[in-house]
């Protein structure tokens, strides 16, 4: 059965309502979809190539900014940066956000703040994923001394970025004991309402900063009461090893974008036959297609044209409309290796 879709008039009327039925077991299911004014399945595409990359500011900070989340709206951006790091440490990540006047204004990450109640002392909070209705955020944690869980927070007022409840894991089975959980992409089905929620994970509770650690993604199902099923390996969007392969090689594939009819699928990986300065594995983006949502059937993810330079790319997010796309890259202006910078490249639909 599909979910309920209301009007802007309607949703305004139920917002006090819909705050009401947000608890920390099962707020998530009982929040109607409610529509923007523009159905989430309307159509997308076909789209022209990728323009040239360019950075989201013309001076990089000595930061790291990555793994971006963008409103529906384009004038809020969601984004990790170790810039609070000084009580954090070894875990220095943290969710902050900035916003802009119009589409046609620059980001300035020097206006960047973070966000409080999606951060957690003496840990790192990362990965933002906002959902289209902009009333949810998913996010990865490692307190409590694991290597990663997912989170998620509630707000009534979209405008408000900092407006977000306290956040609570994940209800479900998605969390568990013996692996450590990250990446979270959130997919509501324009073709019948249902919600998945593409993850990463790797076996054990170790720091996601060790480079011995296979990364693979799952999928996971919402239940009616709001809560997510046991993930479930996705195996035509992960890695496979290739012959000649030294024994105990890692493969990492993490950070996802899906579009938001199903149909197109942003991956980071490391997997073989990527562009590398150092001839060494390095994170590219990749992307993957399928005919329909009804399966997990993906074609062979390839090379995102244009988007890749050989220093470093990943932690993918995309648009509403599908055609701008913003990650982060290790390459600086002049062609060097430097920090994770924010970068953004657009395409045009053809229809």
């Amino acid at each position: 059965m599909k979910q309920a879709q209301l009007t802007r008039r309607q949703a305004l009327k139920v917002a006090g309502v819909v705050a009401g039925m947000a608890t920390l077991g099962g707020f998530i299911g009982s929040i109607p979809a409610l529509a923007d004014g523009e159905p989430d399945d309307a159509g997308l595409g076909p789209f022209g190539p990728w323009s040239a990359p360019r950075p989201i500011r013309e001076v990089p900070s000595t930061f790291n900014e990555f793994h971006p989340t963008l409103s529906k709206d384009e004038l809020s951006l969601y984004v990790t940066t170790n810039r609070y790091a000084q009580d954090a440490t070894p875990y220095p990540n943290g969710i902050a956000v900035v916003q802009r006047a119009d589409r046609k204004t620059n980001w300035d990450l020097d206006a960047l703040v973070p966000v409080s109640s999606l951060n957690f002392a003496k840990s790192a909070s990362g990965a933002p994923n906002l959902t289209a209705k902009g009333r949810s955020i998913y996010f990865q944690n490692n307190r409590g001394g694991k290597g990663g869980d997912l989170y998620v927070s509630y707000r009534k007022d979209t405008r408000d970025d900092q407006g977000w409840s306290d956040a609570v894991l994940l209800p479900g089975a998605v969390n568990t004991s013996a692996n450590s959980e990250s990446a979270a992409t959130y997919f509501r089905d324009p073709a019948d309402g249902t919600v998945r929620m593409y993850f990463s994970r790797f076996a054990g509770i170790g720091s996601f900063g060790n480079p011995n650690q296979d990364f693979n993604i799952y999928v996971s199902h919402m239940a009616a009461d709001g809560t997510f099923g046991e993930g479930v390996l996705v195996p035509a969007l992960n890695s496979i090893s290739q012959p000649g392969d030294a024994p105990g090689t890692w493969t990492r594939d993490t950070r996802t974008a899906i579009r938001r009819d199903g149909l197109e699928m942003f991956i980071t990986s490391n997997r073989h036959f990527g562009l590398s300065y150092t001839g060494g594995s390095i994170e590219n983006l990749w992307v993957a297609t399928r005919n329909d949502t009804s399966t997990e059937d993906w074609s062979t993810p390839t090379l995102v044209p244009t988007i890749n330079s050989g220093f470093g790319e990943g932690g993918p997010a995309l648009s509403f409309d599908g055609r701008t796309l913003y990650f982060f890259s290790a390459r600086t202006t002049s062609g060097t290796v430097g920090p994770w910078q924010l970068w953004t490249s657009t395409r045009e639909s053809l229809a």
